[in-house]
């Protein structure tokens, strides 16, 4: 089985990591670090690249191995060489909280940690919530570090 934490750009992933890697090494598990590209970013990216160099921008497969060396660096700047035997990372694209649970349902995972962040109910109601998606429709258990 694995531990499967999924980071972004913010701060909030070093306290993910690090209790993810606390699992992974409580278990004697794989810790997979996971991070999602969401799809309109993918797209402004795209489109970036193309309007200024005569090339089409990045492939889908391209912004996933971007997203997983992402996943790598964070790691590696986050958790020592001693910290966990058995790392990997993965990358995706696409809506983050429908990644990340498809990602816990395709992986032998244990254990799913994720970030969280404090909002009211109008905030989740106005602007979505990536962690309450998670919670709501993970078939694993998932253990929410809050910044």
């Amino acid at each position: 089985m694995t531990i499967l934490a999924a980071v972004d750009e913010s701060t909030e992933s070093s306290p993910v990591l690090s209790v993810a890697n606390d699992l992974a090494t409580a278990f004697d598990e794989e810790l997979v670090v996971l991070h999602v590209v969401p799809t309109e970013e993918f797209e402004e990216h795209r489109e970036s690249v193309s309007d200024t160099v005569d090339i089409s921008g990045p492939s889908f497969d391209q912004e996933k191995d971007s997203a997983s060396r992402f996943a790598k660096q964070v790691a590696e700047s986050t958790l020592s060489d001693s910290d966990s035997a058995t790392l990997s990372t993965a990358g995706r694209v696409g809506d983050p909280a429908d990644e990340i649970v498809s990602a816990a349902e395709t992986m032998d995972v244990r254990y799913l940690v994720i970030g969280g962040k404090r909002r009211s109910p109008t905030g989740k109601a106005l602007f979505g919530d990536t962690t309450q998606t998670v919670l709501l429709n993970a078939s694993v258990p998932v253990m929410t570090v809050m910044d």
